[in-house]
């Protein structure tokens, strides 16, 4: 018996899948109206981190470069380690040129040999 109800109840689950799904059909025929979503500053954060990224390691004086990247809104604070001033100087520049920079803030050192 208990059989039988389980079989019962996973058909009746079906038909109702099925009926349910055969009516997205007719749903989409007609417009959806989403509410408007925000994107997080995280998200924002993180795209601009990307950016920022992606353009450093297209410059040719990536070289001997060694920074992380923290972005805060329209903020990147640039820290880690260089081979010359020159080079930390080209690179922020290179920064404050994107789309979306703000301010940039070098935390850069210059590598020290030893």
């Amino acid at each position: 018996m208990a059989m039988h109800t389980n079989s019962f109840a996973l058909m009746a689950a079906m038909c109702a899948l099925s009926a349910y799904l055969s009516g997205c059909n007719y749903a989409q025929s007609k417009p959806v109206f989403l509410p408007a979503m925000k994107i997080s500053p995280g998200a924002d954060d993180s795209m601009l981190a990307a950016r920022v990224r992606t353009a450093l390691m297209a410059s040719d004086d990536i070289i001997g470069l060694d920074i992380r990247i923290q972005t805060k809104r329209d903020e990147v604070v640039l820290s880690g380690f260089a081979d010359s001033h020159a080079q930390i100087e080209r690179n922020t520049a290179l920064v404050r040129q994107l789309k979306g920079v703000r301010r940039v803030v070098s935390h850069i050192s210059i590598r020290q040999f030893t």
